[in-house]
C-alpha cells in the first residue's frame, strides 16, 4: 500500500494526467491543413485560369506563381470582383472571434436511449462566436492581417498560417479574394471594427472550405496523431528516465 501511494506515484499520476489533459487540448486547436500545406500543390494563376468557372473555392489554398500582390489600403477598399490576390505579411493579430469551417458542422445529431427506445434530436451550432469551447476543431479563426503599407485588414485566415507565422515571424499568405463581410461578422467584428478603425463593409478571405470539406476525415486523423504524438514522446522521456535511474541503481 505504501508503494502504492508512494510519492513518485504520485507525482507521475499528477504528471500523466497534466500531459493528457494537455494533448487533447492541443488536439483540439491544432489547425490540420498546417501539416496538409506541407504536401499540397501550389495554386497559381495557370491553375485559376484553367477553370471555367470560380467562385472562392480557391482561397486558402497555398499561393503560387503570377497571383496579383495586394499592396496597399487603397487597393482593398476598393477592390472588386473575386479576382485571387496574395502577399507577404510580418503581422498577424488573433481575434476572439471564430467561424465554422463549414456548414455542414452547424448540426449535430445526438442519440439518447430509453429503457428499450431511442431517442434522438439535432443540436445547433452557433455559425460565429466569440468562443469555441470544446469544438474548437470545427471553427477557424479571425484575424486582422498587416498589408505591406502598414495598415491591418479583417481576415479569415486559416489557422495553420497563423501557426506558420508565429514560428516564422514572416508568412506567405495563401490564395485569398476580397468580398463583402456577411452581417453575422458585421455583428462579431464591429468592437474591432471600430478599435482598429477597419473596413467595415470588406474582409479578406483566405480558408479553404472545400478541402475541408473533401478531407475532413484525414483532419480529424491529423489531430488523434497529434493527440498520440505527444503522448509518444511523454512515454519517451519516462521510459529514460527510468532507465537512467535503474543504470545508477545498478552501479
Amino acid at each position: 500500500m505504501k508503494e502504492k501511494w508512494s510519492l513518485t506515484n504520485i507525482i507521475f499520476n499528477v504528471v500523466t494526467a497534466i500531459v493528457i489533459l494537455a494533448a487533447s487540448y492541443l488536439a483540439l486547436v491544432f489547425p490540420a491543413d498546417f501539416v496538409l500545406d506541407l504536401f499540397w500543390e501550389k495554386c497559381g494563376q495557370d491553375k485559376i485560369q484553367s477553370v471555367s468557372y470560380h467562385y472562392g473555392q480557391f482561397a486558402g489554398l497555398p499561393a503560387g506563381e503570377g497571383l496579383p500582390k495586394l499592396t496597399n489600403i487603397e487597393q482593398y477598399n476598393n477592390f472588386e470582383g473575386n479576382e485571387y490576390i496574395t502577399f507577404q505579411t510580418n503581422d498577424i493579430l488573433p481575434l476572439n472571434a471564430y467561424r465554422l469551417k463549414s456548414s455542414s458542422d452547424a448540426t449535430d445529431t445526438k442519440y439518447r436511449r430509453k429503457g428499450r427506445l431511442v431517442s434522438s434530436g439535432v443540436v445547433r451550432w452557433n455559425t460565429y462566436g466569440e468562443k469555441a469551447g470544446f469544438k474548437r476543431y470545427l471553427f477557424n479563426r479571425y484575424y486582422l492581417v498587416k498589408l505591406p503599407d502598414g495598415n491591418y485588414v479583417t481576415a479569415f485566415l486559416d489557422d495553420g498560417v497563423y501557426l506558420r507565422y508565429r514560428l516564422t515571424g514572416n508568412v506567405q499568405l495563401p490564395v485569398g479574394y476580397i468580398t463583402y463581410m456577411s452581417a453575422g461578422e458585421k455583428k462579431l467584428l464591429a468592437p474591432y471594427i471600430i478599435e482598429y478603425g477597419l473596413n467595415e463593409e470588406k474582409i479578406l478571405k483566405m480558408f479553404c472550405e472545400e478541402r475541408y470539406e473533401k478531407y475532413k476525415i484525414l483532419n480529424y486523423l491529423i489531430l488523434v496523431g497529434v493527440w498520440v504524438l505527444v503522448l509518444a514522446v511523454y512515454l519517451s522521456i519516462v521510459i529514460l528516465v527510468e532507465n537512467i535511474f535503474e543504470h545508477k541503481h545498478n552501479t
